[in-house]
């Protein structure tokens, strides 16, 4: 709707053609009673559609959400005599009856080489234990020489043993539950390493 000055010589009809309206809607916007009277310097309200705004450009897609991150492996480190201990496990709980995969690395941070020295060839071990109870030891049943050996590691050489255990113990499978594992290099001193994960049924 807008707002129209008649001026001299203005008809309804010539109004509604000049704002594409129409005679009829000029005299029922106005109250108008006879389309032949109207009279210079009247308003005139105008019944035309007014442009409204362009419309909005529509929103681009939200992104799909980031991927939550993948869970943090449970891991350990320790460092002695110039040489970082580190024992992982690849995940925090498993299934029942899902293989643990147990790594343990020994690296020399020195900037010398350095020789550790082992009483047989047995240079690491891994135990599990439930509440203080061992289940499994990576070590029984196994045989080593009972000969001293040694590793000698250069600046920033790393070795790593990695050990996967199946979840059983005598041929069982072990119940759900929250567990320990122990993990050590045997070389003089001994270090341990330990974690805690979980199985579900």
């Amino acid at each position: 709707m807008i707002r129209y000055l008649v001026r001299s010589g203005d008809t309804l009809s010539a109004i509604a053609e000049r704002f594409n309206t129409t005679v009829k809607a000029i005299m029922e916007a106005n109250n108008l009673k006879d389309p032949d009277i109207i009279f210079a310097g009247q308003v005139l309200l105008i019944p035309v559609e007014i442009p409204g705004a362009p419309p909005a450009a529509p929103c681009p897609p939200s992104p799909p959400p980031p991927a939550p991150p993948a869970p943090r492996r449970p891991t350990v480190t320790r460092t002695f005599d110039g040489v970082e201990y580190t024992m992982s496990l690849n995940r925090a709980v498993y299934k029942m009856g899902e293989p643990v995969t147990i790594r343990l690395r020994k690296k020399n941070i020195l900037s010398v080489p350095l020789t550790l020295t082992y009483r047989t060839t047995q240079k690491v071990d891994f135990r599990v234990t439930r509440d203080g109870n061992l289940i499994w030891q990576w070590s029984r049943d196994q045989f080593f020489a009972q000969v001293v050996t040694s590793d000698t590691l250069q600046p920033g050489e790393e070795k790593v043993y990695r050990v996967v255990w199946d979840q059983k113990t005598d041929d069982m499978l072990v119940r759900p539950g929250n567990y320990t594992i122990t993990g050590w290099n045997l070389a003089t001193p001994g270090i341990r390493l330990s974690l805690e994960f979980t199985i579900t049924a």
